[in-house]
């Protein structure tokens, strides 16, 4: 049985239709991809580098040369904790496990809850210093005189530029209201 001109004419406009729907959708996300990287390098979100971009903003990487490593730390005021890394400076070769104790004591004669905070000089070090073990993970609770030593293991990354010859890493040391 044949089908009216009429509905033959309707399927073929709605066929017709579905096509440039399915065309525009198609452009559309096609066109969404640099609207996207634009929103990621305004924003900053998603952070991804082309590799291309990544050797451009980088210096001349020198793999082998050892980066002296100084290690520092302070307490906020009023915190009775006296903390203090057990090693105060050495030298690295880039890519080798590196760990250092520091020794933190509760001079106090309560519970003291506190978090360290790390910071890098200069603060273009942090990238290429990859922490595996340290205390500033998480917060620690001390109990009245109480002293413990606590392992900062980290690797110097192998791409640390040339003129990055010195990292000092130093932590401050907190309390933590409402826990203490």
């Amino acid at each position: 049985m044949d089908k009216p001109p009429a509905t033959l004419h309707d399927n073929r406009l709605l066929l017709l239709k579905l096509l440039l729907l399915a065309c525009v959708m198609f452009v559309f996300a096609w066109g969404l991809i640099p609207v996207y990287d634009a929103l990621c390098r305004l924003t900053g979100l998603g952070s991804l580098q082309r590799p291309d971009e990544v050797g451009s903003q980088r210096l001349a990487a020198t793999p082998l040369a050892p980066v002296l490593l100084t290690f520092d730390a302070t307490v906020q005021p009023g915190l009775p904790w006296q903390v203090r890394p057990l090693t105060r400076t050495l030298r690295a070769v880039p890519g080798e496990f590196v760990r250092v104790d520091y020794e933190i004591t509760n001079a106090s004669n309560r519970q003291v809850v506190g978090q360290a905070i790390p910071r890098y000089l200069p603060a273009a070090a942090a990238e290429y210093v990859k922490k595996l073990d340290c205390f500033c993970f998480a917060q620690q609770a001390f109990a009245p005189g109480e002293t413990r030593r606590f392992p900062v293991v980290f690797v110097v990354d192998k791409n640390v530029p040339a003129g990055l010859d010195s990292i000092t890493l130093a932590y401050t040391v907190f309390d933590v209201p409402g826990r203490s």
